[in-house]
């Protein structure tokens, strides 16, 4: 059965920005917003402050704010299968908001040959969704969405770094991040947190160009992260029809770390109009590498179930494109 929701959101942003000196400048601002949804009508107000020192070599810079969302995702975690859905909030669902800060800083090195930035973030969130169902619960006659549905509260917290090079034939750069997210709902009773169902603690991510010619350049990246949460099932059983899956701890297990490694070249050209043209060649994971996707459960007659990941079909994906600047 389908339910069709009309919802309207109107909004209006203030912004000041006050120049303290020719490297100093301090921001606010505030958004108003008004959402009607179903019946139900939310209003916000969101401030933000923030203060940036730029002296063209050095840059820091210190942000607060206050942020609603009107509208939210959640998905499978029974599966860690990367769909999701999005939904409106309602009276039952309360709007999402989050307060939060971060403290940013970068610089030049070497006569501007390299940057160097850090970033670190804390952020407090309320009412927050996500799906405590599976996949099977969708061929029940009965299936309620809401039922499957938690709700709480929760923090993310965590910093990252990188280093750029900006010049010269070899460029790229290289960055680390670090995640903390957790959540506690008010279904569980244990009072326990949980991480979320997007959190990867760990992320590193690198870029490499190096031009040989006017004509020819490649280039190459590698990203490795921590594997995601999912729910894990201990048991299915049919009852009345029904299938009943009991699940283990909420995201109480996790994917495999993803890996991946891609390479490209590129070969370019101008006509006598002044065009370039160009064609590129890549190699989308060149290490062959099976990255766990999500997590498949098989039911039998006798009730005995199989639980098993499922990667990307083609181990390595080939690709030629062309291109044409106007």
């Amino acid at each position: 059965r389908k339910v069709r929701q009309q919802s309207v959101e109107s909004s209006a942003y203030i912004e000041h920005i006050l120049p303290l000196r020719t490297d100093l400048a301090m921001k606010s601002g505030i958004r108003a917003s008004v959402y009607s949804t179903g019946g139900s009508v939310f209003g916000s107000a969101d401030p933000s402050l923030s203060m940036t020192y730029d002296n063209r070599t050095v840059m820091l810079s210190a942000t607060c704010y206050l942020r609603h969302q009107y509208l939210f995702q959640t998905g499978f975690s029974s599966s860690g299968l990367p769909t999701e859905f999005w939904m409106s909030c309602s009276s039952r669902h309360r709007p999402q908001y989050a307060y939060g800060a971060s403290m940013a800083a970068s610089a030049y090195l070497l006569r501007r040959m390299y940057r160097v930035s850090a970033e670190i973030f804390y952020k407090r969130l309320f009412h927050q969704v996500e799906y405590n169902g599976n996949i099977l619960d969708l061929v029940n006659t009965e299936y309620i969405l809401d039922n499957s549905l938690i709700h709480g509260d929760g923090t993310n917290c965590g910093f990252s770094v990188m280093l750029n090079k900006c010049s010269g034939n070899l460029k790229g750069w290289i960055a680390y991040s670090y995640t903390n997210s957790e959540r506690r709902f008010s279904e569980f009773a244990d009072n326990r947190r949980y991480p979320s169902s997007h959190e990867r603690p760990h992320e590193i991510t690198s870029l490499v160009t190096y031009n040989v010619s006017g004509h020819w350049s490649f280039g190459g990246n590698v990203v490795f992260a921590s594997g995601t949460p999912f729910t894990a099932p201990l048991s299915i059983e049919f009852i009345n029809g029904n299938i009943v899956s009991q699940y283990g701890p909420f995201n109480g297990n996790r994917l495999k770390p993803y890996f991946r490694v891609d390479a490209s070249a590129n070969y370019k050209w101008k006509t006598h109009s002044g065009r370039e043209h160009g064609i590129n060649i890549s190699l989308y994971n060149v290490t062959c590498r099976e990255n766990d996707l999500f997590y498949r459960v098989k039911t039998k007659e006798d009730l005995s179930f199989a639980y098993r990941p499922l990667s990307f079909i083609m181990p390595i994906l080939p690709s030629i494109s062309y291109f044409c600047k106007f």
